[in-house]
């Protein structure tokens, strides 16, 4: 199978940064630089859209984070207990200053896969 790493957190941006810098650390061995920078930007952005945009702030409501790395591919899914959205890149401007979508534009370019199913956001990068 690889490497796993599942984990759950309160949303809590600070709580975001200490799990998120655990994980890298974890990985950073296991990927390239280019790979591992993506990877470090995906985290972060999830996990900060499930605290501010899934989560509302709500510190009573969980962030839940799976990695699975294998010898051709990382997979990152980031799931909180909001009500999901209907992503649709077609109505963000990437020339917009709006401060909604700009995140899941950017997770969505460094991606080779991208899915949004509810509340779960699920991207996977090839490993070259």
């Amino acid at each position: 199978m690889g490497y796993v790493i599942e984990k759950k957190i309160h949303s809590d941006i600070n709580c975001v940064k200490i799990l998120v810098e655990e994980i890298l650390s974890s990985i950073k061995h296991k990927l390239s630089e280019t790979t591992f920078f993506n990877t470090k930007l995906i985290l972060y952005e999830l996990m900060i859209n499930s605290v501010i945009h899934g989560n509302c702030e709500d510190l009573n409501k969980m962030i839940y984070t799976k990695i699975y790395i294998n010898k051709s591919r990382i997979i990152i899914e980031v799931s909180d207990e909001g009500e999901g959205i209907c992503y649709n890149q077609k109505i963000y401007n990437e020339n917009d200053l709006s401060e909604s979508g700009r995140g899941l534009m950017l997770v969505k370019g460094l991606a080779d896969k991208f899915d949004i199913r509810g509340n779960t956001v699920i991207c996977e990068q090839y490993l070259k």
